[in-house]
């Protein structure tokens, strides 16, 4: 694995992880959030990090030599799942958040993680798309 692709995976993980701990956090603390909203935040939460520590398995994994179809494939899982959250999380804060707490200084700040997370994840799709990450063939299928 590259470099290149290491830094970028590493950044994903990195920020996906800071993005869900923080929106467990504020789960956990929110007074104005319903039972099943926190219920459902956090689910998501941990879906996400589950997928950050694919991620970074691909990660240690790529460093001691070539990456597998398993892990070309879970960085694929990890870039769609994150841009399908993000593309449907953003137009709901965005539009339909009706908090009087949330003001434009609090979409505008989801808005932008969106983009961040969205922009990794294109990195992970663009790692997992690259020549040079492609598993070999095996032998008794190169036959």
């Amino acid at each position: 694995m590259t470099r290149s692709a290491r830094v970028i995976l590493l950044l994903f993980v990195a920020w996906t992880a800071f993005v869900w701990i923080s929106r467990i956090s504020n789960t956990l603390r929110s007074t104005t959030e319903s039972t099943g909203g926190k219920v459902v935040s956090t689910v998501l939460s941990i879906l996400m990090l589950a997928l950050a520590v694919a991620v970074l398995t691909v990660l240690v994994r790529g460093w001691a030599g070539p990456v597998g179809a398993g892990s070309i494939r879970a960085l694929r899982l990890a870039a769609v799942v994150t841009i399908v959250v993000w593309a449907v999380r953003v137009p709901q804060i965005v539009f339909l958040d009706d908090d009087p707490t949330h003001g434009a200084g609090f979409k505008i700040v989801h808005a932008v993680l969106g983009l961040i997370s969205i922009l990794f994840a294109l990195g992970l799709r663009r790692v997992a798309a690259s020549p040079s990450h492609r598993p070999m063939p095996s032998s008794a299928s190169a036959s």
